[in-house]
């Protein structure tokens, strides 16, 4: 072969060599390229999720608790750590909670997996709704559980029921007393004796009174919680809302020789819808008089707050059991259910009128010592914030 021939060849390799090198460098770009993009994606990707994750933890209001196979707790949200602590994440569910229904709950979640198993269950004296979820992915298990709290509501359903016997109750004896008196006034009738027809006739008005009071009270008891009954609250004297309401239960407390004293500052003015505070304190000065003894004393008193005036009313009468003080507000109840007077919603409405004021209802008393009751207004001029939920006894 001839030396030129030897030389080209040499070049054309070179050349080729050149060529093959060039293109595995810019493949080795392109895959390196690649490799970052990946990367960069996956980067992107696992920021998106905690994102997403982050969002869902924190948008869940009921305590949510993830767990793995083992049930220990890997993550939680914030209403799972602001209900059973911080320090919730490598615990395992019986540690944490101490409460083996929610283990069995899991139990039973595994043999349906992917589908929600739930209960309600008592925790620290209170009641949650549970719910467990069990999933399973190819390379790995955990389980979801979410804790919703309704202890108040509850409380609200057994409030419901309560209600509905105490209306069946309070209703069935009137009825009952009316269609007997109907009938006893037919057979009367027959017979002809005027002065027992007129006792009856007056016995049925009295029950069909009492009736037209329960269901005008319940009306606007309705009205007054939906916020329909409006409260106009204006600059109002103290002491002309006792006087006025006095005056309404004047001949009650004559009739009783009782002695109703008042100490009301007449400076002392409060925002309050006029009316309906007559309406609240009626109640309670009626209440006062009807328990109160013949010959006793009821003191009407307001003093001054850097916010609000306390009106109390004070009596002389039987005072109240310790264990029914904390119920004296609610809906029907009276202290003594053989007494067939009221309806048992005078409080309940006194409590509702005053929250609707901003003001708190609450009583004191000793049995055998009389009883205190004080309501709150704001005072005219006066910054006043929300009024707490206590102590509405």
């Amino acid at each position: 072969m001839l030396p030129w021939m030897i030389a080209a060849l040499a070049l054309l390799t070179a050349f080729a060599l050149a060529v093959l090198v060039i293109r595995l460098r810019a493949d080795q770009r392109v895959a390196t390229a690649d490799r970052a993009h990946q990367r960069q994606a996956h980067v992107q990707a696992s920021a998106q999720a905690e994102v997403l994750k982050a969002a869902i933890m924190k948008g869940v209001e009921d305590a949510l608790l993830i767990l793995d196979a083992d049930l220990t707790i890997v993550e939680t949200n914030e209403s799972a750590r602001r209900l059973f602590g911080q320090h919730l994440a490598g615990k395992t569910l019986m540690s944490a909670l101490r409460q083996p229904d929610l283990e069995v709950l899991f139990h039973d979640a595994r043999r349906v997996r992917n589908e929600t198993v739930e209960r309600r269950i008592e925790l620290d004296h209170r009641i949650f709704h549970a719910r467990a979820l069990a999933l399973s992915a190819p390379d790995s298990e955990f389980e979801v559980m979410t804790l919703r709290d309704v202890t108040q509501l509850q409380r609200l359903e057994r409030a419901r029921r309560e209600m509905v016997s105490n209306i069946s109750h309070e209703l069935g004896t009137p009825i009952t007393s009316i269609g007997l008196l109907a009938e006893t006034l037919l057979n009367v009738a027959e017979r002809e004796k005027p002065k027992r027809l007129r006792k009856m006739a007056k016995d049925i008005r009295r029950e069909t009174d009492t009736l037209r009071h329960l269901v005008q009270e319940m009306r606007d008891l309705s009205l007054i919680e939906s916020g329909q009954m409006p409260i106009r609250l204006t600059p109002t004297p103290l002491l002309p809302i006792v006087t006025h309401t006095l005056q309404q239960l004047e001949s009650l407390a004559e009739n009783k020789e009782q002695v109703v004293t008042v100490d009301v500052p007449a400076d002392t003015a409060v925002l309050a819808d006029d009316v309906q505070i007559q309406r609240a304190l009626k109640n309670i000065v009626h209440n006062a008089i009807k328990f109160t003894p013949r010959g006793g004393h009821i003191r009407i008193s307001a003093r001054r707050s850097d916010t609000e005036a306390v009106l109390a009313v004070s009596d002389d009468g039987p005072g109240i059991p310790a264990e029914d003080l904390s119920r004296i507000f609610e809906r029907f109840f009276q202290v003594d259910r053989a007494r067939r007077e009221g309806t048992g919603l005078g409080l309940a409405i006194v409590r509702h009128i005053v929250r609707a004021h901003g003001g708190r209802a609450w009583a004191e008393s000793a049995e055998g010592q009389g009883a205190t009751f004080y309501i709150t207004l704001p005072l005219v001029g006066a910054e006043t914030e929300d009024a707490p939920d206590t102590p509405d006894w």
